[in-house]
């Protein structure tokens, strides 16, 4: 596999859905989503919908901008965990 300089894959750990920038993200909307009570199934798909599309560069960048992430980016040897996980490809 050929990964490019500039992208590290992390694995992320079973069951730690703190890590996983998604779930942050669906977690935002199911605040927003468990007061609003919707009449039909598409109503529920528009305002769904609205609320991702809405959701600007700031807002998705402060969901999932947390502490996991900048402890790991910031003390990680990024040099040595390169080289395991191409080895172990």
């Amino acid at each position: 596999m050929n990964i490019p300089d500039n992208i590290y894959p992390l694995r992320i750990p079973l069951y730690t859905p703190e890590l996983n920038p998604c779930e942050q993200i669906w977690q935002y909307i199911k605040q927003r989503y468990k007061t609003k009570q919707f009449k039909s199934m598409k109503q529920l798909k528009q305002w769904l919908y609205k609320m991702v599309c809405d959701m600007d560069k700031e807002t998705i960048m402060s969901i999932t901008a947390n502490r996991h992430y900048k402890n790991l980016f910031l003390n990680f040897n990024w040099y040595n965990y390169s080289i395991y996980y191409i080895q172990e490809l």
